[in-house]
Parts: structure tokens; C-alpha cells; sequence
């Protein structure tokens, strides 16, 4: 599962870059939650929020369906 997060979240790593931000992938658990920690811009950027929700919790539940719950540290 792991490497399958990992490539959806290399789609959007080219807009958060862009935007001088970044992601990491920090947990996967088995109850299909994903922890991801926001860098650069991105960590600290009062857009976070949306950035959150409709790029990066919207693209991964779309993608993995299997996928209920994305955090961000």
C-alpha cells in the first residue's frame, strides 16, 4: 500500500513545489489512515487547510479508496 500512496502523492508534489511547498509521507496505519506532514510554504501558509482538503484528502480518497482518513502534522 505504502508505494501506491506514495505515487499519488507524487502527483502533486509538482503544484506544492510550485507553490514552495512540499509533502513527506509519515504513516500509513491499517485502519487506512495516512499521516502527512506539509513542508515549506506549505507548513505554514494559511491556505493549508483547503491545500489539505480539496488537493491532497480529495486526490488520495479518489485514487485509494481504501484510504479513510488523511492527517496532516
Amino acid at each position: 500500500m505504502k508505494e501506491e500512496v506514495m505515487k499519488v502523492l507524487d502527483t502533486l508534489r509538482p503544484t506544492l513545489k510550485g507553490e514552495g511547498g512540499d509533502l513527506e509521507l509519515e504513516e500509513i496505519s491499517e485502519d487506512g489512515t495516512v499521516i502527512v506532514r506539509l513542508k515549506g510554504l506549505c507548513g505554514t501558509c494559511t491556505a493549508t487547510l483547503w491545500t489539505h482538503r480539496l488537493r491532497i484528502e480529495r486526490t488520495m480518497k479518489m485514487k485509494m479508496p481504501g484510504i479513510k482518513v488523511i492527517v496532516r502534522v
